[in-house]
């Protein structure tokens, strides 16, 4: 890639970063960087696809200079890509802290996941890390520090079984330095799941000298068998809290009926009323009556201003519904223990699934079964780390949001001083709401107000007890009693899949 100039830089998708270099013999190179919260790759396809509208550019500051140095950081998961002017752009592959970042003079003039706000203070300086074992060390503690998945643990636990000490650590030194030197790579297929190795194993599905190439063959196998598997994994939860919520409702709404076949029925009571007219006293709240269906004193409840031949009539009314309430009661139920049949025999074949015909069939099954309920949901809905988000769509619906559907203990969320989008962090018992969320749920405050196009934006925050209608204020007007300021880049995110309106 040295000598290589940068042509052009954009991204294809939400995510996601493909990056043409133009090397001297005019021929293309590519790379591509996935910076999904569930995948983050780095890998030069031979060819790549650029869609053609809505495409937002990146880095073109840097468009037509010429590479002179690519590195990586030393014991941490970032590479750099110095261009003649002094110009770089990093590929910090954090996990779900990924990014690609832009850097002149050692500071970071554009970023690519906007949410990552942290990431403008970012410095080169940070990347270069020293790795030290020494004889004192547990495993664990030699192996904590470079942050390695668990089944490079799991490895490297195998090898040093049996040392201690001086020997352990020398061990392990020897380990790590053929793994910062590999002239091979592996790809490993273990339980329909797929990994990049360093060391050949029994499961060794696809091995090469050329890094690029095994990268791209890594990227091809993941969609083809990790990304399947955690559509299934994600079906299967959906079904299992589906047939969980079925059980639920199945129980109250038997408990339900039977506290309902345990009453005294309305036209008995009415009956019993009717029958001790000779010996009423006005103005009592509740009378004990001889109830000749039981042969036993029992207790009416007595509505003030009625009397008691008003009463009983509404009493009859009420009876002649009641035999529908039951009949009604007892439908829902048989058609919940039916649904709940049939999650559980999707559940059963779920397992027995093994391609994506059969897998897209009962995920579009699910899809259209909710998209009825879903359509009926008045607010955008997203979900960040477990926690929901909920957005308004106009004032109207802002005042929906705050007022009818919001708990005391949500986070409400505004841009700060400006029209915009109430946004709602739905409260979970027992949980305090993660800085990451806070910062997702301000970004789309920020988006939906009069500073979208803004650099950065102020967003106030607090729970929604200290929220308060301006009186006499236009239709979503609303007050804080007491607020914080988080300072944000306006940004949308696509709503949530499988979270379905109520």
């Amino acid at each position: 890639m040295h000598q290589a100039k940068l042509t052009e830089a954009f991204a294809p998708q939400a995510d996601e970063i493909c990056l043409v270099f133009q090397k001297t013999d005019a021929t293309p190179f590519y790379i591509k960087v996935l910076l999904k919260d569930m995948f983050q790759c780095v890998f030069a396809p031979e060819e790549i696809s650029k869609p053609k509208q809505n495409v937002h550019p990146y880095f073109t500051d840097i468009y037509g200079l010429s590479v002179i140095a690519v590195y990586a950081g030393r014991n941490d998961r970032s590479v750099v890509i110095e261009f003649m002017d002094g110009s770089c752009i990093v590929f910090k592959m954090y996990a779900t802290r990924s990014n690609v970042l832009l850097l002149s003079k050692n500071n970071v003039t554009e970023i690519v996941r906007k949410v990552h706000t942290r990431d403008w203070d970012f410095s080169l300086d940070t990347i270069d890390k020293d790795i030290q074992f020494y004889p004192e060390q547990s495993v664990e503690e030699m192996l904590k520090p470079m942050y390695l998945p668990a089944m490079v643990n799991e490895y490297l636990k195998e090898q040093v079984a049996g040392l201690a000490g001086a020997e352990c650590a020398k061990k392990m030194q020897g380990l790590y330095n053929r793994f910062a030197t590999a002239e091979e790579y592996y790809i490993q297929l273990k339980d329909q799941q797929v990994s990049f190795c360093l060391w050949p194993t029994e499961y060794t599905i696809f091995s090469s000298t050329d890094l690029y190439e095994t990268l791209s063959k890594f990227v091809q196998f993941y969609f083809r068998y990790n990304l399947f598997q955690e559509r299934k994994i994600k079906l299967k939860s959906l079904l299992q809290k589906k047939a969980e919520g079925a059980e639920k409702y199945i129980k109250k709404t038997s408990e339900q009926l039977l506290l309902l076949y345990d009453l005294i029925p309305p036209n008995e009571i009415a009956d019993v009323i009717m029958a001790n007219l000779h010996d009423w006293k006005e103005g009592v709240k509740e009378r004990e009556l001889f109830d000749f269906y039981r042969n036993k004193t029992i207790v009416v409840q007595l509505k003030e201003k009625l009397s008691p031949q008003k009463m009983a009539e509404q009493l009859y009314k009420k009876s002649k519904n009641r035999h529908k309430q039951f009949k009604q009661l007892e439908v829902i139920v048989e058609e919940r223990k039916l649904k709940q049949e049939g999650y559980k025999a999707d559940l059963a074949s779920l397992d027995s699934i093994s391609d994506y015909k059969q897998l897209q069939a009962l995920e579009l099954k699910y899809q259209k079964e909710e998209k009825a309920v879903d359509e009926i949901f008045p607010f955008k809905r997203y979900q960040v780390n477990g926690f929901e988000i909920w957005v308004g769509r106009n004032a109207s619906n802002n005042e929906l949001l705050t007022l009818k559907y919001a708990h005391k203990d949500d986070l409400w969320l505004h841009a700060r001083n400006v029209p915009g989008s109430h946004v709602v962090i739905k409260y979970q018992s027992g949980k305090s709401f993660p800085q990451d969320v806070i910062e997702k749920a301000a970004a789309l405050a920020a988006y939906y107000s009069t500073l979208k196009n803004d650099s950065l934006c102020p967003v106030s925050y607090t729970q929604k007890k200290f929220v308060r209608k301006f009186k006499g204020g236009a239709i979503g007007s609303m007050k804080m009693e007491r607020e914080d300021v988080i300072m944000v880049v306006p940004q949308d995110m696509k709503e949530a899949e499988g979270l379905k309106r109520k």
